[in-house]
């Protein structure tokens, strides 16, 4: 059976015939690197141009087949190929000596435009920094992997490895599909910040995931998974079932600072109901228990209860009360604290504004 858009069509037929119909179809994977990965079926480098007309070849055949479905791409691998094409500086010359992502959007939406289709609606990214895509947890490797956080958002953080300059990815990203095809999400469908198994990459688990939330990322995707009860899957577990009951983060981002985010980081939202607003706490000091200070602005809750994971007790997360009764809070040293503030008598969420300011000291 030939692997061609029509194949491929008949198959996406077959699963919607069966009552199956994925939310996201994705142009391939990482095609910069067929010519590696796949060199028995494809042994060319690919270009530019190979990219986009099969992008457009087969999301054209997807759109028809299943016009709910959103469709993402290029699944660009990383950061050297968000740039440039696999068949090097000669092809970027061909195409005006344009960056790859920036051309490839602005042909997408050219095609789209002239068409009257959209086939592309996620910019579909993966991200690994660079240098830490590994297991090392040394003090040297495991501080820097907690302030590599920061290039998913900071424009004045310089990317510690060979990238050597400000990444900020998100934002960045963001501006790009401003200026080349606006409307367009952004996803990244690959992800990871390495040593999954430790409690060094568990807090950068969720730090990412916090940032990923506070900066309206659309979608993201892990790679591959954590094994089930390591560091790892319980960084993801403080988000999505911190109390075994299916307890989850909020849903509405509210704004949330730290006075110094190389020691504490802190993400904020509120659940659907208005009745509960969730606070997410990093304490990425290896040593020392930090205690913080918090200013809680439109928020008056009634009852708080705390959901705790660090290596102190590395096999499950913790729950205790919270007391309501002081402003301070203690976050043993490496550690994740979630805070659930239950009964919330002042203020609301109001065409998903944030509800009000939380802001952080540690000292």
């Amino acid at each position: 059976m030939p692997s061609d858009a029509a194949a491929v069509g008949a198959w996406l037929t077959a699963m919607r015939e069966q009552g199956l119909s994925p939310r996201f179809v994705a142009m391939d994977n990482e095609p910069e690197l067929w010519g590696f990965t796949h060199y028995d079926v494809y042994p060319d480098c690919t270009t530019y141009s190979t990219i986009l007309e099969k992008h457009l070849e087969y999301a054209s055949m997807v759109r028809a087949v299943m016009p709910e479905t959103e469709i993402t791409g290029p699944v660009t691998c990383c950061w050297y190929y968000y740039w440039n094409s696999a068949a090097g500086v000669p092809d970027k010359l061909r195409h005006g000596n344009q960056d790859f992502l920036p051309w490839f959007l602005s042909e997408v939406r050219k095609h789209d435009q002239q068409n009257d289709v959209r086939t592309l609606d996620v910019l579909d990214i993966h991200y690994y920094p660079a240098d830490l895509y590994n297991d090392d947890a040394d003090e040297q490797t495991a501080a820097h992997r907690l302030r590599a956080t920061r290039s998913l958002w900071d424009r004045s953080y310089r990317d510690e490895s060979w990238i050597d300059e400000p990444i900020y990815l998100i934002p960045r990203m963001k501006e790009l599909i401003d200026a080349n095809y606006p409307g367009l999400k952004l996803g990244v469908s690959e992800w990871n910040f390495g040593a999954e198994e430790t409690i060094n990459g568990a807090l950068a688990i969720a730090d990412v995931l916090g940032i990923f939330g506070r900066e309206d990322l659309y979608m993201a995707s892990y790679w591959t998974y954590p094994p089930l009860n390591s560091p790892g899957h319980f960084a993801f577990k403080m988000y999505t079932n911190y109390d075994g009951n299916g307890g989850r983060f909020g849903e509405t981002a509210v704004y949330a600072q730290s006075s110094d985010e190389s020691s504490v980081t802190v993400y904020a939202a509120q659940d659907s109901s208005g009745t509960q607003t969730h606070l997410m706490l990093i304490n990425k000091d290896p040593q020392r228990a930090l205690s913080v200070g918090l200013d809680l602005v439109g928020i008056a809750p009634e009852t708080a209860t705390m959901f705790r994971y660090s290596d102190t007790v590395p096999d499950r997360i913790v729950e205790e009360l919270a007391d309501l009764s002081t402003s301070t809070l203690v976050l043993p040293a490496y550690s994740i604290t979630h805070l659930v503030l239950q009964g919330i008598k002042d203020g609301r969420v109001v065409a998903k504004q944030p509800l009000g300011y939380t802001s952080f000291a540690s000292c």
